[in-house]
């Protein structure tokens, strides 16, 4: 090896690099090394260092360079040698320049008007798993492509991406790196992807709710390449079918409930950072039009300084702020929960990505707030404990009945007692329009639903639920009529519970929390003869499956907590069969039945 240099991008290297000292925390830049042949050099192969020494400058052994704020301006050289041969080295200048900019410091918590709904000011050693999941999309990839990559640090986290980041998925070749709110079986339906491209995950319902104000304070990558950075927002598809298709020839809108309305509220491709211009996406759904919001040009660095965005929803439309200021204001809206997105896309997307690493999404805290209002139905939730995806056609009687449980809920999503429910059928998956079915009967006050053999082989019911005082206020559940030989589908763990608290015993006792667990087909009901495996894990995957400090589960289901136990931590109890829900797909995405529950220990 002759000649080595080194690299920090796609392109050649500018004879100059140019940095910027933060106003706080870091500025991290990775740098590489390839021979003259342009193959890559082991990083563990190469001896970093810098000159001159200057105070905030330092770089480790895997050629990453971290500016601190205390550090001063100054040009410096890094060098690079290979340990097999140090004669054989690579310099490359650094300029590192003041930042000229300053941080917007964090709101207090209260807000006037408003009261503090949730948050997470990540000042904690560990993710917050009753909140989110270190995962991204996984439904549509598996456990390892889909894992984010992120830090807590500083009382801050940072999604980042590095120089190992991959394609999230083989349905896609973006990268990606983010935490999410939320997980569920054919989420956020994109592309020509369809039912039997989706693997089957258990749902997990970490943070979503309808309308409020959402805020976070944060700094934004700094790379200035042609990646983008994302703070989204999709609808949860509370009324999902994982048979998605629509086959009934009287349903004339094929659109179902998977493919419901997006908003970016931050979407900014990193070579153009004071662009800012929020989008919302309808994605085939009913419940509005596409808008590329008016753009804001940002007056200040949003790379190397952290500033506060706002976004506020109601049911008249949205409103975007800029450091508390009221910068855009729209009446486009949505009409069901969203989940939460903060993350990055490291290759594609918004131009060319160049490859500079890492690139690091820093948000010191994320807020939401619910108006300081007298408490009103806001939404509708359907229980989980009746037929959900399903329901057998009468065979050899002259007809079946169910029903579906609802319960409507407040702006706090806590349950709204003072009012009452209509049901109806409707013709599609927006449920604005009733509809008569031939062969079946719903009763508008009780929502008990017969079906007679005169019901259509596929027909598709969307059966609706609405506020009687507010028709606005509505819910629809989308359910098959069916046929089809039942077969396993979902696990059901009981008891269930959003978070279950465990308390820890003391003097060296045990605490024992039974669980049971039914396996069920796509009508609800229970098979038997299969045999349900237990353990616990850290996070929402089997992959997360793992042993803890004074938890254990047995065979049969009772979890032991012991004295040695971390209060405060949270974990999953899984149950889990060895069947799969549907044959791999081309990809051979695991499909193994499994639920989740999860725990706090107290």
């Amino acid at each position: 090896m002759n000649k080595i240099e080194i690299v920090d991008r796609d392109r050649n290297m500018p004879s100059l690099l140019e940095l910027k000292i933060p106003y706080s925390g870091y500025t991290r830049r990775r740098f590489r090394v390839r021979t003259e042949n342009r193959e890559w050099i082991d990083l563990h192969d190469v001896h970093w260092s810098i000159t001159p020494s200057v105070h905030g400058l330092a770089i480790d052994q895997e050629g990453l360079l971290v500016i601190q704020p205390q550090a001063k301006p100054a040009t410096i050289e890094v060098i690079a040698s290979s340990k097999e041969e140090p004669k054989v080295e690579a310099k490359i200048k650094v300029r590192i320049e003041k930042t000229a900019g300053r941080d917007m410091p964090p709101n207090p918590l209260e807000k006037p008007g408003w009261k503090l709904y949730r948050h997470d000011e990540f000042d904690e050693e560990y993710l917050d798993r009753s909140m989110w999941t270190d995962q991204y999309l996984r439904n549509w990839s598996d456990d390892q492509r889909s894992k984010t990559n992120y830090i807590l640090e500083d009382g801050a986290i940072v999604v980042r991406a590095d120089i190992d980041s991959r394609p999230w998925s083989p349905y896609d070749n973006a990268e990606n790196s983010s935490i999410t709110s939320f997980e569920k079986t054919y989420l956020h339906r994109f592309g020509h992807n369809k039912y039997d491209d989706s693997r089957m995950i258990p749902e997990f319902d970490g943070f979503a709710t309808k309308y409020g104000y959402f805020e976070i304070r944060a700094k934004l990558p700094n790379t200035g390449d042609g990646s983008h950075v994302a703070w989204w927002m999709i609808g949860v598809q509370d009324d999902q079918n994982l048979y998605a298709e629509i086959t009934d020839p009287t349903v004339i809108d094929k659109r179902t409930s998977n493919e419901t309305g997006e908003v970016d509220i931050i979407e900014i491709g990193l070579d153009n950072l004071t662009s800012w211009r929020p989008v919302m996406h309808p994605n085939e759904s009913t419940s509005l039009e596409y808008l590329h919001v008016p753009e804001t040009k940002l007056d200040f660095d949003p790379g190397n300084e952290f500033h506060i965005y706002g976004f506020e929803w109601d049911e008249n439309g949205t409103k975007y702020y800029v450091d508390n200021q009221l910068v855009q204001t729209t009446d486009r809206t949505f009409d069901y929960r969203m989940m939460t997105f903060l993350g990055l896309y490291p290759e594609g997307g918004m131009g060319k990505a160049n490859r500079i690493f890492p690139k690091e999404f820093i948000i010191d805290y994320f807020r939401v707030y619910k108006k300081d209002e007298p408490f009103k139905a806001n939404d509708i939730r359907f229980e989980k404990d009746g037929p959900r995806y399903c329901v057998k056609r009468p065979e050899g009687q002259d007809s079946v009945s169910f029903k579906l449980k609802a319960v409507v809920l407040d702006q706090f999503d806590q349950p709204f007692t003072a009012t009452s429910l209509i049901w109806q059928f409707s013709e599609t998956i927006s449920g604005d329009y009733a509809k008569e079915i031939p062969g079946a009967k719903i009763d508008a006050e009780t929502g008990e639903i017969v079906l007679t053999k005169n019901i259509a082989e596929n027909a598709d019911l969307f059966i609706t639920v609405k506020v009687k005082s507010n028709p606005k206020v509505k819910k629809v559940c989308h359910v098959k009529v069916s046929t089809a030989v039942p077969k396993p589908l979902q696990i059901q763990i009981v008891p269930q519970q959003k978070v279950m608290e465990v308390d820890i015993p003391r003097h060296e006792k045990t605490q024992r929390q039974p669980f049971h667990a039914n396996l069920l087909d796509q009508y609800g009901e229970k098979i038997e003869d299969e045999s349900i495996d237990w353990a616990i894990a850290e996070g929402t995957t089997l992959k997360d499956i793992t042993a803890m400090k004074g938890i254990t589960i047995s065979e049969d289901g009772v979890l032991h907590v012991t004295e040695d136990a971390p209060r405060g931590h949270y974990f999953f109890v899984i149950a889990l069969t060895r069947c799969q829900a549907k044959e791999p797909d081309r990809h051979s995405l695991d499909s193994t039945i499994y639920a989740h529950q999860l725990v706090k220990l107290v």
